[in-house]
C-alpha cells in the first residue's frame, strides 16, 4: 500500500523518456536522485533532532517526578517543638 511497482516504474520511466527526450533523460534523472538524497538526509536530520528533543523532555519530567517523590516531607520546627 503506497508503494510503486514495477509496472508503475516502467510506465514512470516510458512517460519521462516521451517528456524529456534520451538526451537529457540521465541528466534530470541524476538531478533527481541528487534531491531525493538530499531531502532525504534533511528529513532523517529533523527526526533525530525532534527525538532528541522529545527524550530531553522526558527525561527533565521524570528527574522533576523522582525529585519531588525522593524528597520526604518533614514536619516544621515548630510542630516539632509543641
Amino acid at each position: 500500500m503506497g508503494g510503486i511497482g514495477l509496472t508503475e516504474l516502467i510506465l514512470l520511466a516510458v512517460i519521462a523518456l516521451l517528456v524529456v527526450g534520451p538526451q537529457r533523460l540521465p541528466e534530470i534523472a541524476r538531478t533527481a536522485g541528487q534531491l531525493s538524497k538530499t531531502a532525504r538526509g534533511a528529513w532523517q536530520s529533523l527526526k533525530s533532532e525532534f527525538q532528541t528533543e522529545l527524550d530531553l523532555d522526558h527525561n527533565r519530567k521524570v528527574m522533576k517526578q523522582s525529585k519531588s517523590s525522593a524528597s520526604p516531607k518533614t514536619p516544621k520546627d515548630d510542630d516539632v517543638s509543641k
